[in-house]
């Protein structure tokens, strides 16, 4: 239940966030959305990926210990956040028009 109110905490600030960021030709609601889509797609394909790893590598009890678990959500969230800020900033896309 915590991490639902989490997810739902960093969706709410990044309003503010992606209405001073995004593009001038980009729609204030499409921009959220692409922000808020590729930063869940992002954030839960590392998750799922490190986690793996971790587990592979036989490094899932240190996730227990405050710091690692720190620089594991880190390392999560900040490329999460980095493609999710990158791509909202983006101006729209426009389609060729026929030939």
């Amino acid at each position: 239940m915590i991490v639902w109110l989490v997810w739902l905490a960093i969706f709410l600030l990044a309003i503010p966030l992606v209405l001073r960021i995004r593009h001038p030709e980009q729609r204030a609601f499409a921009a959220y959305l692409i922000f808020v889509s590729i930063f869940t797609v992002v954030a839960g394909v590392l998750f799922w990926l490190l986690s793996w790893l971790a587990l592979a590598l036989g490094l899932a009890p240190m996730l227990e210990r405050v710091i690692p678990a720190i620089v594991f959500l880190l390392l999560i969230f900040v490329p999460a956040f980095a493609l999710a800020f990158w791509q909202a900033r983006k101006p729209r896309w426009r389609k060729a028009p026929p030939p």
